[in-house]
């Protein structure tokens, strides 16, 4: 059975958005720096960018969760420890830039050339 994505598939809306967004403006930023939670986010939108002209160019992959030990308040006092607080970010970072536009050459060869 397949795991439901209700939040993935909130921020793959945000991600073809933001690529339907390129598109009608006609503005496409050099390079784009995109993060990931999952593997599925990062290959559907991989996909809409490289039909835009873009290429990945660098790749790096984190650890999934992030923790922090907060301190008791009191000093552990009335008998509350410290606590370790864990969230879930994103772990693939990934650096696309533009491919550069094909340079076209003329189809038959200049015959007035001296």
């Amino acid at each position: 059975m397949a795991a439901i994505r209700v939040v993935g598939s909130i921020r793959d809306w945000f991600n073809a958005r933001d690529v339907r967004r390129m598109l009608r403006r006609q503005v496409f930023p050099e390079t784009l720096v995109r993060h990931y939670f999952d593997q599925t986010e990062h290959g559907r939108d991989e996909a809409a960018l490289q039909g835009v002209g873009y290429m990945m160019v660098g790749k790096q992959v984190t650890p999934t969760h992030v923790g922090v030990t907060i301190p008791a308040s009191t000093n552990g006092l009335t008998g509350h420890l410290d606590r370790r607080v864990q969230r879930r970010v994103a772990s693939i970072h990934i650096l696309y830039r533009r491919r550069p536009a094909p340079v076209s050459t003329p189809s038959e060869p200049d015959s007035d050339a001296t």
